[in-house]
């Protein structure tokens, strides 16, 4: 049974504050894995960097099975991704989609700076950011990556009832999550 978008990112926020103040709760026990043997229900889905200080199910503080994740350098959607959203929301019933970024983000640096080599295009062509310093050109990437969510969403046919898109940046030395509210 999928939980509401509300009932989600409670329980995001909550993982991620025990998680920040180093009183994580989670173990996956034989038994837990046990329980997926049969399938999985995850209550929130979460699209990320596949940067590897960013691990997503630890700073959620949320055990196997509770959240989808899909991850790219830079957070960056592409048809397959896309399709992996869609089935956590459709099928799977998650209500809650975020899409995290984090601070020091290379890929983010490396399209702001323009010195990123050519193979790397088909990541850092799709971040658009003039801001001032990576801070703000990571803010910036997660705000418009939401907004390209909820209209690839809109667009597909679901409604802001059927799911919910919010954005997050991951921050690096306190772990914490700053919610783009």
């Amino acid at each position: 049974m999928s939980v509401s978008a509300d009932i989600a990112l409670e329980r995001l926020r909550e993982g991620n504050e025990r998680f920040a103040e180093g009183h994580p709760k989670r173990h996956f026990s034989a038994a837990e894995r046990a329980k997926l043997v049969e399938g999985q229900r995850p209550w929130a889905v979460i699209v990320g960097c596949a940067d590897s200080r960013v691990p997503v199910e630890v700073l959620f503080d949320a055990g196997p099975g509770e959240v989808f994740v899909v991850r790219s350098a830079g957070h960056v959607m592409s048809e397959a991704g896309y399709a992996s959203v869609r089935y956590a929301v459709e099928v799977l019933g998650a209500r809650l989609v975020v899409v995290l970024g984090h601070e020091g983000c290379g890929a983010v640096a490396a399209s702001r700076d323009g010195d990123a080599p050519a193979w790397l295009a088909p990541i850092t062509d799709h971040i658009h950011t003039d801001a001032a310093t990576l801070s703000e050109a990571v803010d910036q990437h997660v705000r418009e990556s939401v907004a390209e969510m909820r209209a690839w969403f809109d667009n597909a046919g679901f409604s802001a009832e059927d799911v919910a898109v919010l954005g997050g940046t991951y921050q690096l030395a306190s772990g914490e999550v700053r919610w783009e509210d």
